[in-house]
């Protein structure tokens, strides 16, 4: 980025002067369902947004989940120029993320801002949380009659995860979201195709947890933009097409200390993982907190049939239902694949990462103020025979939120019941409706 000594700064220092070639910046928030939300700010207006008093306001009850009805004040979506990132396939576009104000406080449901303090309390505790997230998505088309198939019309193996041939017949839009990926500089590592017909996952670098969810949240962006472009749907919806598997966005964590030496490593474990006593404690809570912290990481009503599945075609829902941790196993919720870190597997692709990472991180610092134990990791094809786990419905996931009054303390009293009362009313349109699968099943019945 360009700087000129003569341009306004926000908070923090950060210049305002924008790269050459942009032409607009989108100051984005984001809603409680994790969607971008943005104005778009001409170039020559974005010196004044920046300053001091400046802003995008908005009116915050057009958006789900911030608490405010139309008789209240806009909020101000205040840019970081520092976060300003050039849109790779929009060259003259640019994305700055916020922070929303509510008056003169920062927004009590501003979700990013959740994030930034819980991992703020984690770094004055002398723990930064890193983070890697997997993305899995669908790319599809869409019928005139409203049902959806894969893109690729030949993708249609029973087992189709690794498909090299439907990775060729889809390159165009693979390799354009891969280049924008690489060009942002986010270590793009691996895609493949995944166990699902029209399914792919692309795995890239890890950072701290608020980085982390700005990149995931600009990713689906970008992904829906590029497979658009192309004549395709791109859904992170959690099971889009019946008997497939479906779309998780699994969590990879460790935490470093001001040294940045992983606190969670320890090559002397005496059960043989990696992990150190901090890290099983971490690890402890975030079990601890497994049946409420469902409610954040598998925020929708189709979620749940993801996770209660028989695996389909395939064979595997590669979903696990019960809250229990172990090796290099994709049985378990919390699979220790490696020394020093844990995956989270009951996370999906719909949720909102910054709300989810906050509750993960709250949950795992609890876990340590209480030391907790674990126990001994499972071994073989876990089962959900004498365990706790996952809820099987997002209604019930919500009753377990709300009397989690850790997680409740973490994103704050007002954003934990808003979140509530949307899901609320999302389960409510659910139980409403009548699907064709009751009309077949139950219309001649009696």
């Amino acid at each position: 980025m360009t700087t000129d000594s003569t341009s306004p700064t926000a908070v923090g220092g950060a210049p305002a002067t924008l790269p050459d070639g942009v032409t607009f910046v989108a100051v984005q928030w984001v809603d409680v369902h994790g969607a971008a939300k943005a104005k778009l700010v001409p170039r020559g207006a974005w010196e004044d947004t920046c300053a001091p008093g400046g802003g995008a306001g908005f009116a915050a009850f057009a958006n789900h989940g911030f608490a405010r009805g139309p008789e209240h004040p806009e909020m101000i979506a205040v840019p970081d120029p520092a976060t300003v990132t050039v849109l790779p396939h929009q060259p003259d576009m640019a994305v700055a993320f916020s922070t929303v104000m509510d008056g003169g406080e920062v927004a009590t449901c501003d979700a990013r801002a959740i994030l930034a303090r819980v991992q703020e309390a984690a770094r004055e505790r002398g723990l930064l949380p890193i983070v890697g997230m997997e993305p899995e998505f669908f790319l599809l088309q869409e019928a005139e009659d409203g049902t959806v198939a894969p893109y690729d019309g030949l993708d249609v193996l029973d087992k189709p995860c690794y498909d090299l041939k439907a990775l060729l017949r889809t390159a165009p839009v693979l390799k354009e979201i891969v280049t924008a990926m690489e060009q942002l500089g986010w270590g793009v590592s691996a895609l493949d195709h995944e166990d699902a017909n029209g399914q792919y996952e692309i795995n890239f670098g890890y950072a701290d947890a608020l980085t982390t969810a700005d990149r995931f949240t600009l990713l689906r962006t970008m992904v829906a933009d590029i497979a658009a472009r192309h004549g395709a749907i791109a859904s992170f919806m959690p099971k889009p097409l019946a008997g497939r598997t479906g779309s998780g966005a699994h969590v990879h964590m460790s935490v470093v200390d001001d040294t940045g030496e992983n606190r969670f490593i320890d090559p002397d474990d005496p059960r043989g993982l990696g992990l150190s006593p901090i890290g099983y404690s971490f690890l402890g809570g975030v079990l601890d907190h497994g049946r409420a912290l469902a409610a954040l990481t598998m925020p929708t009503v189709n979620s749940y049939r993801r996770i209660h599945s028989s695996g389909g075609t395939s064979g595997a829902s590669w979903s696990p239902d019960a809250i229990v941790y172990g090796g290099n196993n994709r049985t378990v919720m919390l699979r220790v694949c490696a020394p020093g870190r844990f995956e989270n597997r009951a996370i999906d692709a719909s949720c909102n990462p910054y709300l989810a990472l906050a509750a993960i991180v709250a949950a795992g610092l609890d876990g340590i103020d209480r030391q907790l134990d674990p126990g001994s990791p499972v071994t073989g094809a876990a089962t959900s025979l004498g365990v706790q786990t996952l809820p099987r419905t997002l209604a019930e996931a919500l009753d377990e939120l709300e009397r989690d009054t850790v997680l409740r303390d973490a994103l704050g009293e007002e954003a934990l019941a808003e979140f509530v009362a949307v899901k609320r009313m999302e389960w409510a349109g659910y139980m409403e409706a009548v699907t064709q699968w009751e009309l077949d099943t139950y219309l001649r019945r009696a």
